[in-house]
């Protein structure tokens, strides 16, 4: 659609007198409105309150059932282009209208419903539904009679929300979209052992909630040895599979959350670089990519979470002193700690290889290299035309406590120690 079209759209239906309306080209030509960046608040103004008089005249639950089904039809391209339910959330959120993702969350559950998502799509899938709160019962009319929300802003986030999530890019799949739910998955989209891993989350909790060294070094010790354990072992039973090995690796995406989202990712990739897993960072939609083993990702992703509170808590701990409060100095401390951390990991896991090869002896070694070529050989395939970026940080006092604040974080996935 031209810009000419994108102007004239909304005048042929502000001057529209028939009840009996398309909601579908209706909305699309909101949409349209809402997405060019020639649009005229005024004219999108004026689209909006038409939209309220058709509303009027076929009841607001009836437009608000059809927008739904609308949106519907949006988010099911938009996952088949890639995206996962939890990230089109994040990416939402990220605007400055804070109504946009709730709403999102409702209309989720239209696309659920109509799906039947929560009896045929991948567990992983269902569990972002569930930990977003998606209702297959809500409905759209229900934030629509809010009385804190004006009809004119309810219906200017609808469409604004819909354009974000029609120009939303084609992404990299990390599973199944809807068209595919109920094949089988590749072997390599197998999660790791949900008991095993609430296990080392239990223990890393009370590691990090924790106010005795003793019972934190108990904890981290306890967690050390199962995440080492079990990722070794993970990789030479992988070893005796009969399905290939490049059919086993698996890729996610991790969201990250404000502020100093850069240094965040960067303290994703440091955790990750050491342990097998490569990494990308989607710097505008602050994701992501981890490219690896399941295991692997999935103590990264433990040992991420429990590093960003630990480090939180050492930047609460300096914060007193008001001259190390500044944005300068938290983000120089925050690289200056990822960079260390990625040093201790690197050194703990050469000592954890070292050690597990007295168990296993010389088939450790070509395991773990049928491994890295695998997940190298799936990275460069997904990614091929990569760029980096250099970051600068100038604060040296925020640069000298993130490493001393590194050195005393417990890196519960450096697998640091093996027994029998």
């Amino acid at each position: 659609m031209g810009t000419s079209d994108l102007t004239r759209a909304p005048q042929w239906w502000l001057g529209h007198s028939n009840i009996d309306i398309d909601i579908h080209t209706l909305m699309t030509a909101g949409v349209d409105l809402a997405s060019s960046l020639l649009t005229d608040e005024t004219a999108l103004h004026a689209f909006v309150g038409r939209l309220m008089d058709i509303e009027n005249r076929l009841s607001a639950a009836r437009l608000c059932t059809e927008s739904s089904v609308f949106s519907a039809s949006l988010l099911e391209t938009a996952f088949e282009r890639g995206w996962m339910p939890a990230e089109l959330v994040h990416v939402v959120g990220q605007g400055a209208d804070k109504a946009a993702a709730p709403m999102l969350v409702v209309l989720l559950g239209e696309h659920a419903r109509r799906s039947h998502a929560f009896s045929r799509a991948p567990q992983e899938w269902i569990g972002q539904l569930r930990t977003l709160g998606v209702d297959p019962g809500a409905e759209l009319a229900g934030l629509r009679t809010n009385r804190r929300v004006t009809p004119h802003a309810f219906w200017t986030t609808f469409l604004h929300l819909n354009a974000t999530v029609r120009r939303l890019p084609t992404m990299e799949t990390t599973g199944p979209p809807p068209s595919l739910w109920g094949e089988k998955s590749p072997s390599g989209r197998v999660r790791s052992d949900d008991k095993v891993l609430n296990k080392i989350r239990g223990l890393l909790a009370k590691a990090e909630s924790s106010s005795f060294s003793g019972e934190r070094e108990s904890f981290s010790a306890k967690a050390q040895e199962l995440m080492t354990r079990y990722a070794i072992d993970t990789a030479m039973v992988d070893a005796r599979s009969t399905d290939p090995i490049d059919s086993r690796v698996s890729v996610r995406r991790f969201t990250v959350d404000n502020p100093y989202v850069d240094a965040k990712m960067r303290l994703f990739s440091s955790v990750a670089r050491p342990n097998g897993v490569k990494t990308v960072h989607y710097r505008r939609f602050q994701l992501v990519a981890a490219v690896g083993m399941p295991v692997d990702i999935d103590l990264c992703e433990l040992l991420y979470t429990s590093l960003l509170v630990q480090s939180a808590m050492e930047l609460d701990a300096v914060g007193v002193d008001s001259s190390k409060r500044g944005r300068g100095f938290r983000r120089s401390f925050l690289f200056a700690y990822a960079q260390r951390v990625e040093e201790r990991i690197t050194e703990a896991f050469v000592r954890a290889r070292t050690e597990a090869g007295e168990q296993y002896g010389t088939a450790l070694v070509p395991v773990f290299a049928e491994r890295d070529r695998a997940v190298t050989a799936m990275f460069d395939e997904m990614f091929p035309n990569l760029t980096s970026r250099k970051t600068s940080f100038s604060n040296r006092s925020g640069w000298h406590h993130g490493r001393v604040a590194a050195d005393r974080a417990d890196i519960t996935g450096g697998r640091e120690k093996i027994e029998d």
